[in-house]
């Protein structure tokens, strides 16, 4: 890995992919497939993996940085600078995409063309076997973990190794993601985040947690018990999408740029509060000024600002 993402001398555009012209998918696409040949998308996955696993572990108590923390959102920022950084030192001109899942739900949506994400998995063991992400089609994981234990398999951070060197996926209804009024309302809280500092966070009113809303655990009373934002995403796709190893599918990376745009968009909408909490570091979690593990290069502080490195299209 790199030091830390350095900003370039003109921050480029992330946009919808369905914006994307033919060649811009067909750049983007060649850029992952190069990464993953070099190297470097495997050893992505490996962090996302050792991150999850420990976070998870510990969601009630100890130490978390990637998820179930309010450092979910920067840690997440500096993973996709990462890997958007490999892959314009292969293609300039990439950038990576986002998927807009309030809007965008469909299963017969671009995004699962054969010339882009490709398509879901087959019957029986899931395996994609369409598009360029297809074992197939040389598409072969490296780094592959499976949940054990008796816990709720997804949440539960233990984990085996997984031979299988093929990418699933098992796309649900349309309706397993979440909506434009959900992501609204989301997007009204005006605190960040709050103690407990975990899943737990802003449950009751005045739910004062932006990111706890976000990445899918807070809920409000009309909501359904299961499912939201960021964690309706990855149920929704299904597959390696719901398990410790979830960057597996690139499309992991086109969500997870449209959770930064959330992000984002909140904190243009919410200008004269705190855009990150705790501000010191607090029951288990970064504060602003931490360095995150496991590079220990950047602070949520230093992420704040993601318009020095990109910015997107609306």
């Amino acid at each position: 890995m790199p030091s830390g993402p350095t900003a370039p001398g003109r921050p480029h555009v992330r946009k919808n992919h369905l914006a994307l012209t033919a060649q811009e998918r067909r750049r983007f696409v060649r850029a992952v497939l190069e990464a993953k040949r070099s190297g470097v998308y495997d050893a992505l996955v490996a962090v996302h993996v050792r991150a999850n696993s420990h976070d998870y572990i510990h969601r009630d108590h100890g130490y978390r940085t990637a998820h179930l923390t309010p450092s979910l959102l920067p840690w997440h920022r500096q993973f996709l600078l990462y890997f958007e950084q490999a892959l314009r030192a292969i293609d300039p001109a990439v950038a990576l995409p986002y998927w807009d899942w309030t809007s965008d739900r469909g299963r017969d949506s671009p995004l699962w063309a054969d010339d882009f994400m490709g398509g879901d998995g087959r019957p029986g063991d899931r395996q994609v076997t369409s598009g360029p992400f297809a074992r197939r089609n040389g598409w072969r994981l490296g780094v592959n973990v499976r949940p054990t234990g008796n816990d709720v398999t997804w949440a539960n951070g233990y984990y085996t190794q997984d031979d299988r060197d093929f990418l699933t996926r098992a796309l649900r209804p349309p309706g397993t993601l979440s909506t434009a009024r959900q992501l609204e309302a989301a997007l009204a809280l005006p605190v960040y985040d709050c103690p407990p500092w975990n899943h737990l966070s802003g449950e009751d009113p005045p739910y004062p947690s932006f990111r706890n809303h976000l990445e899918g655990y807070a809920k409000f009373p009309w909501e359904r018990a299961w499912g939201k934002l960021h964690g309706s995403a990855h149920v929704f796709v299904g597959g390696h999408m719901t398990f410790l190893a979830s960057p597996n599918d690139p499309v992991f990376f086109l969500h997870h740029c449209f959770v930064d745009k959330i992000w984002a968009d909140w904190q243009r909408r919410h200008p004269g509060v705190p855009h990150y909490l705790p501000l010191e570091p607090a029951q288990g979690v970064p504060g602003l000024h931490t360095p995150l593990s496991p590079w220990h290069t950047m602070t949520p502080a230093d992420l704040l600002d993601h318009t020095p490195f990109y910015r997107y299209d609306v």
